[in-house]
């Protein structure tokens, strides 16, 4: 029985880092449109990259929007280090053409207060960050990087 528990909540945390899909899970209408993302270091996304996010992820961004939204990027073990879109989806570009799966990635949803702390943020997406960071961490961390 206690093992029983364990499995439990191991898989049920497992969906909290993020959903793990594949690249055929994505319509091919957005994939075609892969070398018009991340054209561009502005964090306000163009309607392909929206369209893109929208789908990937569709389960727990559950009413937020990605149209015309500011979005910050942080990435490295523990989320410290800023990165652009364009780094981002030279990355999905790379992880496409290689047959591999889209980056798993967690994303936090800023409320108002968070969004004005941010410097005008929507949203952040943290990924290859091997931990689960407090939505306030990741305020502090993109405010930071973008006063640079």
């Amino acid at each position: 029985m206690k093992y029983l528990i364990i499995n439990i909540v191991l898989l049920h945390s497992i969906n909290l880092f993020g959903q793990m899909q594949k690249f055929d899970s994505i319509p091919k209408e957005i994939l075609n449109q892969l070398d018009k993302m991340g054209i561009d270091n502005s964090p306000l996304l163009n309607y392909c990259e929206s369209a893109y996010f929208n789908v990937v992820f569709g389960k727990s961004r559950k009413v937020f929007d990605f149209t015309e939204k500011k979005i910050g990027f942080l990435t490295g073990s523990s989320g410290k280090t800023k990165d652009s879109k364009k780094g981002y989806f030279n990355g999905e570009k790379e992880r496409f053409y290689c047959n591999s799966t889209p980056t798993n990635g967690t994303l936090y949803i800023f409320n108002a207060a968070q969004k004005e702390e941010s410097g005008g943020y929507d949203a952040v997406i943290v990924y290859w960050s091997k931990f689960l960071l407090p939505i306030e961490d990741v305020v502090r961390r993109v405010k930071n990087s973008s006063s640079r």
